[in-house]
């Protein structure tokens, strides 16, 4: 509670001290979920709704409460066309899933620089590869380990558009950190070699999206010992296609080697110098909002172990197919109703399966 406290002084200090300096624009919404699980779900009974979404096969059903996936954000930017500088800060509260003493984290943290066409960003981002996120109720879980393999990171982003008639183009490359470690230096800093990513999109007809992506890192376990390392490497897609109210659709495709080593959400598991883990997944978004009053949406979302000669009693498959109701009332505020079919499959072993039902009350700001 008391580092809860602090963090939200440092955030204080830092907003008085700012508002002479630049428009500081708050934003983010306040969640409370109610969550039902037919049998245990690895995240759930793990008191951590979030992340990974795996069924366990152990026939156990669970309730719980919780707020976790609140979160709020500051924006903030100064200058003019010629010269724009600004940043964002994002935190959320993430801890254990039903435990009312959740810690604020960071989610977003950078520095800006807009000059025409090209932006700088400093600090920790979303990724490059692997950029949408799913439009499901488990806003933290966001199909992770189910196709969606992107995270944030520490890095350096350079954006340039390139304005045209009909479409806008743009370029996006990083350099950053490739994993995270709890102590010490890791394999990815022992290889003195940042990730790099980069990405090719477009916007055209106004709101239609496109994208192609990869990502590269280096790893070198043992230095001192041996000149032995290894790769992350993947490529993939994405799209956001808005071609009504009625009908939206959006998603990713993406494949890759040892993705799970540099912190990209596949259940591929950890590769090393000498067995490579390769993994390929999907996920889509139908959303369909025929009134006001109510919204639909439909998704799917697969992630499949490619490992050559993979052993028995490795996860195999993980999907999750899920669907929702949303109800807005206005002003920001809406209730929604999603169902989720989640199944793991274990090589050698039998496939898992599991519903979940969440029920969320939310407002936006």
């Amino acid at each position: 509670m008391r580092k809860a406290i602090f963090v939200l002084f440092l955030i204080t200090l830092c907003v008085t001290s700012l508002q002479a300096q630049v428009q500081l624009k708050p934003y983010g919404f306040l969640k409370g979920d109610m969550v039902y699980s037919t049998k245990s779900v690895a995240s759930f009974n793990a008191e951590n709704l979030s992340a990974s979404q795996l069924a366990t096969g152990v026939d156990q059903a669970a309730l719980g409460f919780t707020a976790q996936h609140s979160r709020f954000g500051l924006k903030g930017s100064a200058g003019d066309e010629d010269l724009k500088v600004g940043g964002t800060l994002e935190l959320d509260f993430f801890w254990g899933g039903f435990d009312a003493n959740a810690r604020p984290r960071i989610r977003l943290a950078y520095a800006s620089m807009t000059k025409g066409n090209m932006e700088l960003r400093f600090g920790q981002q979303w990724d490059l590869f692997s950029p949408v996120n799913a439009m499901t109720n488990n806003t933290n879980g966001n199909m992770w380990y189910a196709g969606n393999y992107g995270f944030r990171r520490a890095q350096i982003q350079f954006h340039y558009k390139m304005p045209m008639e009909n479409m806008t183009p743009m370029l996006q490359l990083s350099i950053g950190e490739a994993a995270k470690e709890a102590a010490g230096l890791g394999d990815d800093n022992k290889a003195a070699f940042p990730m790099i990513q980069g990405r090719l999109s477009s916007k055209f007809m106004k709101n239609y999206g496109i994208g192609v992506y990869f990502v590269h890192a280096k790893f070198d376990p043992n230095p001192e010992v041996d000149d032995d390392e290894y790769n992350t490497s993947g490529f993939g897609v994405d799209f956001n296609l808005p071609f009504s109210p009625m009908l939206s659709l959006k998603g990713e495709l993406n494949s890759g080697t040892n993705l799970n080593n540099a912190n990209l959400f596949t259940s591929a598991g950890n590769g090393n110098a000498n067995v490579d883990k390769k993994s390929m997944g999907f996920w889509f978004n139908a959303i369909s909002k025929p009134s006001a009053s109510v919204n639909f949406v439909l998704g799917y979302g697969m992630d499949k172990n490619q490992t050559d000669n993979l052993g028995d009693g490795h996860i195999e498959q993980n999907s999750v197919i899920y669907g929702d109701i949303i109800f807005p009332f206005g002003h920001g505020f809406s209730i929604a109703l999603e169902v989720q079919n989640i199944s793991t499959k274990i090589k050698g072993g039998d496939t898992n399966s599991a519903m979940v039902f969440d029920i969320a009350g939310k407002i936006v700001f």
